[in-house]
């Protein structure tokens, strides 16, 4: 269990990069193809392949990741009516074994409040579903209430508010567990000189918290991410990977 959640970490966060090295690298209708190579601060690397096909209301984007024990693979499809306000992507990944996890997400506008729903089916076939509205409040600001139902049916409720900010935004909510638990959280998202830095943290009614920065910096054609999580003990974990994209 612990080699493969550390493949699916190390493969997420690699996908994660390709995909978003996809949306910075400028990008036009038709079909476009992408490839090159990763390496990450745990001593893995390998090479991708990304195709992209692109048309009014509908996009295709097909990643292969090569890596030691052999290929991940994502197809990811979406489709969107601006004019009705509606769209929807549809996720899957394809772990070496033959077992692929899933997720479907719709959205739909109605006026100023945008309706997400999603779900989530894991390499074990269990399942997980989120929903929430945001509506925005003319002012700068949104507000965003929620509801994530986890694989074992026990619920997490949030509601918070996000600001719009010179470089970006930040998010201030709460949440309740139906299991009795409850805190708050706080989200900056800073963009500044081609480097995006998010970051989290979560404080539980004992006061205590978790952070998570992730940085994103992208220098011609590589992307280079690094994630740093503390956890309510203090203990403080560090790891990072860089995707190139071949010329």
């Amino acid at each position: 269990m612990k080699t493969r959640h550390n493949a699916t970490s190390f493969v997420a966060v690699t996908v994660t990069m390709v995909s978003l090295g996809a949306g910075l690298l400028s990008a036009n209708a038709g079909e476009r193809f992408r490839s090159g190579s990763y390496e990450t601060s745990r001593g893995r690397s390998g090479t991708f392949e990304q195709s992209i096909y692109r048309q009014p209301g509908s996009s295709q984007r097909d990643t292969t990741v090569q890596t030691g024990n052999g290929d991940w693979t994502r197809q990811s499809d979406a489709t969107w009516n601006r004019q009705a306000g509606t769209a929807n992507r549809i996720t899957a990944t394809t772990a070496p074994d033959g077992k692929t996890a899933t997720i479907d997400q719709n959205a739909v506008r109605n006026g100023n409040t945008v309706t997400v729903n999603g779900s989530r089916t894991g390499y074990d076939g269990k399942t997980s579903d989120w929903n929430k509205t945001v509506t925005g409040n003319g002012n700068g600001t949104a507000t965003v209430n929620g509801q994530y139902t986890r694989q074992n049916g026990n619920t997490i409720d949030t509601s918070s508010t996000v600001t719009k900010t010179a470089d970006g935004h930040a998010t201030a909510g709460t949440y309740t567990t139906s299991t009795g638990k409850s805190g708050t959280f706080d989200k900056t998202v800073v963009n500044s000189d081609g480097t995006h830095t998010a970051t989290d943290t979560v404080t539980g009614a004992n006061g205590k918290t978790a952070d998570r920065v992730v940085t994103t910096t992208k220098d011609d054609n590589t992307i280079d991410r690094t994630v740093t999580t503390t956890g309510p003990n203090g203990k403080t974990e560090t790891h990072s990977g860089s995707v190139t994209f071949n010329q």
